[in-house]
């Protein structure tokens, strides 16, 4: 059997996970190098696989695994963009972490779960068929789990890791429930030899599958699918985990936000498109105003958090709403929503990715001090540092003509055209007031780190690392600049027939002048801020915010408390009941067994006697059953 080369995409990060731990413990130095090394390799089969996409619509190797389903890799347009990303910034931010994790002892675990991380990624893009994608997404779960809680001597990021697997579990039990109504629904209708769960097949044949087992069903299955990716991306109202897992290292943070796990459920949305377009019209409904509100509600609560980290991770969850809307848009503009949605994705990586790792910087110089009120005047003594925050920062605001305007302004006119195809302007008018909000977090962040003196003795005394350490930010930066310029070539690789829409100029220019307003508002709350007023803190309206309108609160005292936990401790009841009911049965038998045991006694004439008496018994019953 001849391996396809492709396979190694998603083999090379594997392999690194046991070499990384084993040269750690006796070469802890050499930390690292593995892990770079395989990715760059991951990276250039993904470059060799573009190249080959050049000349042909896709790449698939599959082999028979158990029954009906198969394992192996198909590759199109879609998929080698996604494993493109994810290759290159994992790459970018394990270089970063060997100066990020120089000196911490136990870095060579950190590259070999980073390792697995990434392999897991990888697996779940280029994976042929469902059940092999749900293995690697749950891989991505676990290693999340391991890296976010990767300093578990810390009480809040072993509760963070904790609180991160059993969200996510939640939409994890709702996927793979999808996954068996479509089975059990499609393995008496597919061709012989097909498997039931395959990738090509489910995208390619969705009008005929909707047509055989109905648009409800299919869209029944598509709503659980959807449940799975609310979970992994963090959309509203499962999206509690993602700010807590900032208590892991920050290049764990930048992994992922950027590059990995959650970008995972609008991949999966994205690549299971063609079902949901078919299904019933409340699927992909569903998506567009799940992704829009998420995109603005995030946004709010973005503004009253003062930690530097948690900021940035609710631009992210922000952020995943505008990709999670333009798919969504799709039940009206079409397979362009999925490209404008990944042309997002890929944007929002490098800059968010950026300003994690300018964030980890900062936090490295700062000695992990995170609240942004305690810093101040770095502009001055980390100035390289902080021109790559503000190129970062412009990007995620989407000021032109930086990349993040021409991903995120495109989804803004598709919500408008939208809105006048369907005649629902709720899409677009959350995406756009989202805009204001984005400017306005991002930089308040900017303005209360960088700008005005110190207001700690730390932020004092910061200065920028030496430039090779930078090195990636640099990359990064650079590309947030000027990748704007791919946006048409990327939307007709993605999708041939896209259209690019272009609203009156009227409707155009509002995204830029709200992003504009919303910087003037950031640099309002920054000089508040730094006046030392702390009225609004009185405002019931900021409470509800600052409390992020109490979710953490019903999901853990209503719901896990006084809901899941007694009724877990009555089933523990049941259960225990149950358990020395099958025990008291395995004692009797056993009391049985022992009482029966005192017949063998190894005399010869008892055993005679016993024979004996037992025919006679045996006569007895058959002479008696004759006469009756």
């Amino acid at each position: 059997m001849v391996i396809n080369i492709f396979y190694f995409i998603f083999l090379l990060p594997l392999f690194a996970f046991p070499l990384e731990y084993i040269t750690g413990r006796y070469k802890l130095k050499y930390s690292g190098i593995f892990s770079t090394v395989m990715i760059l390799g991951s990276l250039i089969l993904v470059i060799m696989a573009y190249l080959d996409l050049l000349h042909r619509n896709y790449i698939y190797s599959h082999y028979t695994w158990f029954y009906n389903i198969d394992f192996g890799i198909y590759i199109d347009h879609l998929t080698v963009i996604m494993a493109m990303m994810v290759a290159f910034m994992s790459l970018m931010i394990t270089l970063f972490a060997l100066f990020y994790m120089k000196d911490d002892p136990r870095k060579n675990i950190y590259f070999s779960e980073t390792s697995l991380f990434i392999a897991g990624m990888l697996g779940l893009v280029v994976s042929s068929n469902l059940v092999l994608f749900f293995l690697f997404w749950e891989i991505v779960g676990l290693c999340s789990y391991l890296l976010i809680g990767f300093w578990f001597f810390k009480p809040n990021a072993a509760a963070a890791a904790k609180k991160a697997f059993i969200v996510t579990r939640v939409g994890d039990l709702l996927f793979i429930i999808g996954m068996g109504v479509l089975y059990s629904k499609l393995v008496n209708v597919v061709p012989s030899g097909t498997s039931p769960l395959s990738i090509p097949y489910l995208i390619n044949n969705a009008q005929s599958i909707a047509s055989a087992i109905g648009p409800n069903v299919l869209a029944m299955a598509t709503i659980l699918f959807l449940a799975g990716a609310v979970a992994k991306s963090a959309q509203f109202p499962l999206h509690v985990w993602l700010p807590d897992s900032m208590e892991g290292p920050t290049t764990v943070s930048a992994l992922i936000h950027a590059a990995t796990m959650v970008t995972a459920g609008v991949y999966l949305v994205a690549r299971l498109f063609p079902l949901f377009y078919y299904s019933s019209s409340y699927s992909l409904y569903a998506v567009v105003i799940i992704g829009s509100f998420t995109a603005f509600y995030a946004g709010i609560l973005g503004i009253v958090v003062n930690d530097i980290k948690r900021i940035i991770a609710y631009s992210t969850i922000s952020e995943l709403g505008y990709m999670m809307a333009a798919i969504g848009l799709g039940g009206v503009i079409g397979y362009s929503g999925v490209a404008f949605g990944m042309y997002h994705l890929v944007i929002h990586a490098v800059f968010k990715a950026l300003l994690f790792m300018g964030a980890g910087v900062i936090l490295v110089m700062l000695l992990e001090l995170r609240n942004v009120k305690d810093m101040g005047g770095l502009f001055k003594r980390m100035p390289a540092t902080a021109i790559l925050m503000l190129i970062g920062t412009i990007t995620l605001a989407a000021i032109p003509p930086t990349a993040g305007y021409f991903s995120r302004d495109q989804i803004i006119s598709g919500a408008y055209e939208y809105f006048v195809n369907s005649g629902n302007i709720i899409p677009w008018l959350l995406l756009l007031f989202g805009e204001v909000l984005t400017a306005t977090y991002a930089f308040r962040l900017y303005f209360l780190v960088f700008l005005g003196k110190p207001r700690s003795k730390i932020a004092e005394n910061a200065h920028d690392p030496k430039l090779i350490y930078l090195s990636p930010l640099i990359v990064l930066a650079f590309l947030s600049l000027t990748l704007g310029i791919i946006q048409k070539p990327f939307y007709k690789f993605i999708y041939a027939s896209v259209n690019i829409y272009s609203p009156p100029l009227a409707i155009a220019a509002l995204p830029v002048v709200f992003s504009f307003l919303g910087i003037a508002i950031a640099y309002a709350i920054y000089r508040y801020n730094v006046n030392g007023n702390t009225k609004i803190t009185k405002n019931p309206l900021y409470k509800i915010v600052k409390n992020k309108f109490y979710f953490d609160w019903l999901y853990t005292e209503i719901i896990a408390q006084r809901i899941i936990l007694p009724f877990a401790y009555f089933l523990g009841i049941l259960d225990r009941e149950y358990n020395e009911k099958v025990d008291s049965v395995g004692t009797e038998i056993s009391i049985l067994g022992t009482d029966f045991r005192k017949i063998e006694t190894g005399n010869i004439p008892f055993y005679v006697a016993f024979l004996i008496i037992g025919m006679v018994v045996i006569f007895a019953v058959i002479e008696l059953i004759g006469v009756i």
